[in-house]
């Protein structure tokens, strides 16, 4: 996406333009992992920004609140994890024991929300599922470590 999109995604939030706020969604929507403030943090400062992480935090969740960037909270991790959004649902497997994270973007869940909102009364505004498992690079060191 060209710094002219990104700028745009910006103003169309009602943010104010910032360097810090371009830097980042340009860095997020370059890559397809999810990244870590911290990540963002050093990749800015590669690039020769001078920015406290605290500001990469604080950004971060300015931006969250807006719509432009997801916040992904992991089970058992101690950090959150960031992406920028597509505005495509989707869901994560995330492997155990490397702590590979890679979306799932089919959900069969969209017929099951219609029917537990009208069930329930709730006005349901979205879900997040996470799977846990090992991927197979981890199957394999599982496996012939037990060979041994």
């Amino acid at each position: 996406m060209a710094k002219k999109n990104i700028i745009q995604r910006i103003v169309d939030a009602g943010l104010k333009k910032t360097n810090n706020r371009v830097n980042i969604i340009d860095i997020l929507e370059k890559t397809s992992e999810l990244l870590s403030a911290q990540a963002i943090y050093d990749q800015l400062n590669k690039n020769d920004s001078r920015i406290n992480l605290s500001t990469v935090y604080r950004t971060l969740e300015k931006l969250t609140d807006n719509g432009i960037v997801n916040k992904v909270v992991i089970e058992n991790e101690k950090q959150s994890f960031y992406e920028y959004n597509l505005e495509k649902h989707h869901h994560f497997i995330v492997c155990k024991n490397c702590n590979k994270i890679e979306p799932i973007f089919h959900c069969p869940l969209h017929e099951y929300e219609e029917k537990l909102e009208k069930n329930s009364g709730f006005l349901i505004t979205g879900h997040r599922i996470e799977f846990y498992g090992y991927c197979k690079e981890c199957q394999k060191k599982m496996k012939n470590s037990s060979l041994k």
